[in-house]
């Protein structure tokens, strides 16, 4: 045999084998992040090592089939938010024959039409990755051309229908024509500017220390540190008789010291299901695919009993790392403290594990990580003023204003105040606020000329707007005042 005959067959040999290794972290198991085609956008990167949440179409399935799968899954995580927003552009909307006409320009049937997946250098805000005109395609055409039947908009361009306090592509409850003419008028604050639920109770607590000191009495507790004890004592935990071992030895196991999230979500189903919607939660949300099983990976290619040798040794070599549990810190893509790297985003991030502290969870707890300039400029703000205030005794329940306040709204359920634990459920775009929070307290004016204010948002919204949006105005030039406008 010929030298260069046994250098090709070594060639020949080590390709197959690199071909199969590729393979077998493609098919089998293994981490396949390196081979992304380009950086995810938004919290999307917390799927990386999970391709199939998003890919679920079969091996050399058509490009039809593929792209009609990819979209399935992107409303599989996102169809509560459309439907809670009342989605202005379903996909219903555009699968009208009549609509045919466009589907070449913004073919509106499908998510990745304007969001599109691994492009980072053409991914705008709200993970945009059409140019800002694209309204332009349907709204400039015969009776859709806005330019021409509504006087206001006649020296527009197109790229800026998005602009704060204009149009949102599909969330626009609080922009509405109806809605604007509605909420004209008003001042900028309300008279006596409270958030009713948040003055409601979260769950019964003790009334005063002797009845504390009395359950204490009355139950076996670890005598190693009394402040714990009392801290529990004085919670709802307590009333509720969720004890020590409720939480450190759940379901009869032995004891551990640090009880993991799933503990808590054995009660608070609502708060753990709320949280694995927001990005501090989503790797808990229950459509993230779960690592692929080697066993039934080598059934599918002919091996439906593999010794079990085979079958260590492939997970020893793939290393799959399963899809971490939690988010951590130095993960996000916001600026963050450099301090609080190397922490996950759990329930004890935010809660204290035996004590009640709505100053720790609602505001102390988001200032220990974010380092942005709005959340930096809240200890100097208005609605830190105010809730100090309220904190002392010399205001109100309910006129405070934290961080939880806004971006963690509360809503009232028998009674009691629930908080919604999907921080991003009304952050982007900004406006989605404005129903749910700001006309709690402020004029729809005055709270969309803010939030289209990036100043005045920086400073954590410390002063008046400096920019008035048209948007009312226009409005009421052309609908006339209703008691039931169909969007109010």
């Amino acid at each position: 045999m010929s030298r260069t005959v046994l250098l090709w067959g070594l060639w020949a040999l080590l390709t197959a084998l690199g071909a199969s290794a590729v393979f077998a972290a493609l098919y089998i198991n293994g981490d396949r992040s390196a081979l992304l085609p380009g950086q995810t956008a938004g919290a999307h990167h917390q799927l990386e090592i999970a391709c199939e949440t998003c890919h679920t179409a079969k091996p050399f399935a058509s490009q039809a089939k593929v792209k009609k799968k990819l979209n399935k899954t992107c409303v599989t995580c996102h169809k509560d938010e459309l439907k809670a927003g009342d989605d202005s552009h379903p996909k219903k909307k555009f699968t009208n024959p009549r609509m045919a006409a466009y589907w070449e320009e913004v073919d509106g049937r499908f998510c990745t039409t304007c969001h599109a997946e691994h492009v980072p250098e053409q991914t705008q805000p709200m993970m945009v990755t059409l140019q800002g005109d694209f309204c332009v395609s349907c709204h400039s055409k015969g009776d859709q051309d806005v330019r021409k039947n509504r006087e206001s908009h006649a020296g527009l361009s197109f790229d800026t229908c998005a602009s704060a306090g204009c149009h949102n592509y599909h969330d626009n409850r609080a922009l509405y024509e109806d809605f604007l003419v509605k909420h004209s008028g008003k001042d900028w604050l309300a008279a006596h500017p409270v958030v009713e639920a948040a003055a409601l109770p979260t769950a019964a607590k003790p009334a005063d220390q002797q009845e504390i000191e009395t359950y204490l009495a009355a139950i076996e507790a670890p005598a190693e540190d009394e402040t714990i004890n009392h801290d529990w004592a004085g919670s709802a935990h307590a009333v509720a008789d969720v004890t020590c071992n409720s939480c450190h030895a759940a379901e009869d196991t032995a004891w551990t010291d640090h009880p993991d999230q799933d503990v808590c979500a054995d009660c608070h189903k609502g708060a753990a299901k709320s949280f694995s919607l927001g990005r501090h939660g989503m790797r808990g949300h229950s459509k993230i695919s779960k690592p692929r099983d080697v066993e039934k990976r080598l059934k599918k290619l002919g091996l439906p009993d593999a010794p079990e040798f085979l079958v260590s040794a492939i997970e020893t070599y793939l290393a799959d790392p399963s899809q971490p549990e939690v988010m951590t810190v130095q993960e996000a893509r916001v600026d963050l403290k450099a301090e609080a790297h190397g922490e996950g985003m759990t329930c004890n991030s935010c809660h204290l594990p035996h004590r009640e502290e709505p100053d720790h969870s609602a505001v102390t707890a988001c200032l220990t990580c974010h380092n942005d300039d709005h959340s930096l400029s809240y200890l100097d703000s208005p609605h830190h003023n105010l809730w100090q205030a309220e904190q002392t005794g010399n205001a109100v329940p309910g006129s405070g204003v934290t961080c939880a306040t806004c971006h963690m709204p509360q809503s009232e359920k028998k009674g009691l105040a629930v908080t919604n634990h999907n921080q991003n459920d009304n952050l982007r775009p900004n406006e989605k606020m404005i129903r749910s929070v700001c006309l709690t307290c402020h004029s729809l004016e005055f709270a969309i000329d803010a939030l289209a204010d990036p100043a005045l948002v920086s400073r954590n919204f410390t002063g008046q707007p400096t920019r008035h949006i048209e948007s009312i105005d226009w409005a009421l030039k052309r609908v006339e005042p209703s008691e039931q406008g169909a969007n109010q």
